[in-house]
């Protein structure tokens, strides 16, 4: 049995069957809809309740003089139904505008948070070029130098092996290229390779001196030899904070 629902105006009522719909009082102006239908129509436009509808509102009687009926007084179920349609399609409005706003916010989000990077490092540009974070553009210029005493400290030099073979010479010279900072104690690692370039081993030296901003300073070293050495080379591992 088909089941139908009406509307009052401000809420939905039913399901009613035909025999409860004839204690309604329902008008040909009352919306109404049951399964099958796409959206709410008014009872007037359904066939099955034409008979309902007459039962419950009958035509307007007309006088000879043709004159209009007197105003009904009371609001009308349609006038109801009218006015409640404005704040229907303004909360729509409202809650599309809503949907747009975090929609925006969510992708620009995602947006910065690529440009930056997940750890905080350094993001690229689109030229391929290293840009700053926001970490490094708050710090200033001696922060930075003092955080990476091995971007800034270089070794370079010349060595020679002993009469009996069993030691290396390097005159070994670090040069400090900061412009504020100053570092001291200097670990330098010495790699030792073969002729094939193969790493036969490596050793840690600490070289104990202060090396100013914009300087060179050379020291000797005299370190062990390996067999098999044919090459050496060393480079600045770590230094601390003067």
């Amino acid at each position: 049995m088909k089941k139908y629902f009406i509307h009052n105006g401000s809420e939905q009522l039913g399901p009613f069957d035909l025999e409860e719909l004839k204690t309604l009082s329902i008008t040909k102006e009352t919306p109404i809809w049951y399964d099958g239908l796409g959206d709410w129509t008014t009872a007037s436009e359904i066939d099955a309740l034409n008979e309902l509808i007459g039962a419950a509102s009958p035509p307007v009687f007309k006088d000879a003089t043709n004159k209009m009926p007197p105003p009904v007084s009371g609001p009308a179920a349609s006038n109801d139904t009218n006015d409640a349609q404005p704040n229907k399609v303004k909360r729509t409005s409202m809650a599309i505008v809503k949907g747009l706003i975090i929609g925006v916010l969510i992708v620009g989000g995602i947006f910065i948070f690529r440009m930056l990077g997940s750890d905080g490092g350094a993001a690229v540009g689109v030229d391929g070029f290293r840009q700053e974070t926001y970490k490094e553009k708050v710090m200033t210029v001696a922060e930075i130098e003092r955080s990476q005493p091995t971007k800034f400290l270089s070794a370079t030099g010349q060595y020679r092996t002993t009469l009996l073979g069993n030691k290396i010479k390097v005159d070994c010279t670090i040069t400090n290229k900061a412009t504020v900072a100053t570092y001291k104690d200097a670990i330098v690692r010495v790699t030792y390779y073969s002729k094939t370039k193969t790493v036969l081993g490596t050793n840690d030296y600490t070289i104990y001196e202060v090396f100013p901003p914009t300087s060179s300073k050379t020291v000797r070293l005299k370190i062990d030899n390996y067999k098999n050495v044919a090459t050496i080379g060393w480079d600045v591992i770590m230094a601390s904070n003067n």
